[in-house]
């Protein structure tokens, strides 16, 4: 009999035992947590979505164990080719220690993300180091006046002890597992399984992004949702964003030269030596001036990777536009727009703050202003103003704590997928409704129609959608209206073309669902009350293709498009032609829809024809009328008017962020 194999079994039984042990433990932990918090009047009605809970709980509990598990695993294989009993005895108390040490951190983290929740209605994000930042005598007084400080110390030396001891009597009592040497007759199979599935607990899923990474809701119940999460798995997300954090934090007043000359800054892009230099702020600040009496909803829409060069190759074979066609043609559309961002958070927090994006700055929802309430901010504008305020998108609201962040935005409904899929009539099976990113175009929009018309007031809606997005699927039973592909466009399509295929079906589709949107839209008693913004994040689709012309401001052009109320178009005069970006669509909305409101903004008022227009890109792109710029380094010195305007913008962005932070 081979004692190395006995040894194996040994220890890999003695490791699930304790595993099984801890994680009912984490179970509990998570059961206390959720009751202690709960947020729910009555439990019955979410029994299904609690379990659901605990389930995708348990499963996140798992990949913490999982890379608890990968040390011993590897330990395991190596010990049983150098097979020497010496060894696995050294090996089995080494693994007491070890497996001690990381409960210990795992129950230090469990019970500072219960405190932290006390705090923040959060699991542990990168607000918790900033709690190390501060004083911390005046935090170590805190814990002693808020909490039982020594019984909880005296409980948990206790659960300790007891933790040590359990371990030690576990890895103390050996067996030979002769019933279950079969298990182990091809050693090489044996380890290989062990490592896979090791692998495998860790990334908790067979789908395409891992369990950690992006935790999926189960409910309509925002807190139900939170539960699902342990405080490893947020220590973990929240160190890696801090740590991303800090290597992206730049002061941008310093990198454009103006560190010791704001007010410059703020006259370049005032473009006047007349300003008011006591209070810099007042010089971004502006009052509507709307030219009707009429009460209008808005909705602005932004179609993920909906860029414009594709577009013209549109035609009746390749009919990538679908029904969103007759649309572009009937209303009011911008095409000389570029995004201000290469990836979609970005670009929608210039939407969503009317401010440019910063080149390689980090997201706001994960940085040190991820509870900054920014009150001059569109929903505190339209809330002010008797809105209703809405944001909804068509994906997890945990992807990149967007729905938390959006909340301290003033946004008074934040809905997700699981939100419209239960306001939907379910007709198929559930798992049609959905792609690996969220719910399909055609329900999201469906759920804005039905917002408006519950309504009892004045509406003003932000969505997101989620298709045209990798693995690119589209709804069963849908027919792509690409029919074929020009030569043209084939010599311009770089790498599989396949692959190349499948995008485009999948472009069609979301660009055909947001045209139907419009079709019922104006077919309703809406289309004379509501004004409609359709653009993009960005053109991801340039990582395919090549362009002929002007490749700069190609690879970023995006569209904003308009539909206006008839009453209303024709008391204005607009010229699609000017440049933009994001940060240029609610000053605009303001404008049209607001009376006498001041507000503080970045970015203009794309129907203004009495200001210059430019238009952002995070790569330092900036495009003015048909002129383009692209800087190398925000430090290049230039006497090019485009580029200083572009960089003084910044500077005036970061001053605004810093100062409004400080006031905070």
């Amino acid at each position: 009999m081979s004692f190395n194999k006995i040894w194996v079994l040994d220890i890999v039984k003695k490791l699930f035992f304790v595993y099984i042990v801890f994680l009912l433990f984490m179970t509990i932990f998570r059961v206390v947590f959720f009751t202690y918090y709960s947020e729910l009047d009555n439990f019955s009605n979410f029994s299904f979505d609690i379990l659901k809970m605990l389930f995708l709980g348990f499963r996140i509990d798992l990949t913490v164990i999982g890379y608890i598990q990968a040390i011993p695993t590897f330990g395991i294989i190596t010990l049983y080719y150098l097979n020497n009993d010496k060894l696995f005895r050294i090996f089995q108390n080494f693994l007491v220690y070890y497996i001690f040490l990381f409960y210990f951190i795992v129950t230090i983290l469990l019970f500072a993300d219960f405190g932290f929740y006390s705090y923040f209605k959060d699991h542990l994000n990168i607000l918790f180091f900033g709690l190390f930042e501060d004083d911390t005598v005046a935090l170590l007084k805190t814990f002693w006046e808020n909490y039982s400080v020594v019984p909880i110390l005296s409980i948990f030396t206790f659960y300790l002890i007891f933790l040590f001891f359990i371990l030690k009597k576990i890895f103390k009592n050996n067996s030979e597992n002769l019933k279950l040497i079969f298990l182990i007759k091809i050693p090489f199979f044996f380890f290989l399984f062990l490592i896979v599935f090791n692998f495998f607990i860790i990334r908790g899923t067979f789908g395409m992004y891992p369990l950690g990474k992006m935790i999926p809701n189960v409910s309509t119940n925002e807190y139900i949702n939170k539960m699902s999460q342990n405080g490893v798995r947020a220590f973990i997300t929240a160190y890696d964003v801090r740590n991303k954090f800090k290597k992206s934090k730049i002061d941008y007043i310093k990198e454009t030269g103006f560190e010791n000359n704001i007010a410059e800054a703020f006259k370049i892009h005032k473009k006047s030596s007349n300003i008011d230099e006591q209070n810099l702020l007042n010089n971004i600040t502006y009052t509507t001036k709307k030219i009707d009496n009429q009460d209008y909803n808005v909705v602005v829409i932004m179609v993920e990777s909906f860029g414009m060069p594709i577009l013209k190759y549109q035609s009746e074979e390749f009919d990538i536009m679908g029904n969103l066609k007759k649309h572009f043609e009937e209303d009011i559309l911008f095409t000389n727009i570029i995004s201000e961002g290469d990836g979609t958070i970005s670009s929608l927090e210039a939407l969503l703050l009317n401010i440019p994006y910063r080149p390689n700055s980090f997201p706001f929802s994960q940085s040190d202003y991820a509870q900054t309430s920014f009150s001059f901010t569109p929903a505190f504008l339209y809330n002010n103003e008797g809105y209703n305020t809405s944001f909804i998108y068509g994906g997890d609201s945990t992807w990149r704590d967007l729905g938390k962040f959006i909340k301290y935005q003033d946004y008074k409904a934040v809905d997700g997928k699981q939100d419209i899929f239960s306001s939907i009539k379910v007709t198929k099976e559930e798992s049609e409704y959905f792609h690996p990113w969220g719910i399909y175009d055609e329900y999201l929009y469906d759920h804005i129609l039905n917002k408006l018309e519950k309504s009892n007031g004045k509406e003003m809606i932000v969505a997101l959608s989620t298709n045209n997005h990798p693995p690119y699927n589209i709804p069963n039973g849908y027919k792509s209206k690409i029919l074929s592909y020009s030569e043209d466009l084939r010599n311009h399509i770089t790498g599989d073309f396949a692959l190349a295929e499948q995008r485009l079906k999948s472009y069609g589709y979301a660009l055909d669902s947001v045209g139907t949107f419009l079709d019922k839209f104006k077919q309703s008693k809406f289309k004379d009350n509501t004004i409609v913004v359709i653009t993009a994040d960005n053109n991801t689709i340039e990582g395919i293709m090549k362009y002929d012309n002007n490749p700069i401001f190609t690879a970023k052009n995006i569209p904003i498009y308009f539909y206006l109320p008839k009453n209303l178009k024709e008391k204005l005069q607009i010229d699609t032609t000017v440049a933009g970006s994001q940060k240029d669509i609610f000053p605009t909305l303001y404008n049209l829809t607001l009376n006498g409101v001041k507000y503080l903004s970045i970015g203009n008022n794309l129907f203004d024809k009495t200001v210059q227009h430019y238009g952002f890109n995070g790569s330092m792109i900036v495009n003015n009328g048909s002129k383009v710029r692209k800087l190398n380094s925000l430090k290049d010195k230039s006497s090019d008017e485009i580029i200083n305007y572009y960089k003084a913008s910044l500077a005036v962005t970061e001053y605004l962020i810093k100062n409004y932070k400080n006031e905070e």
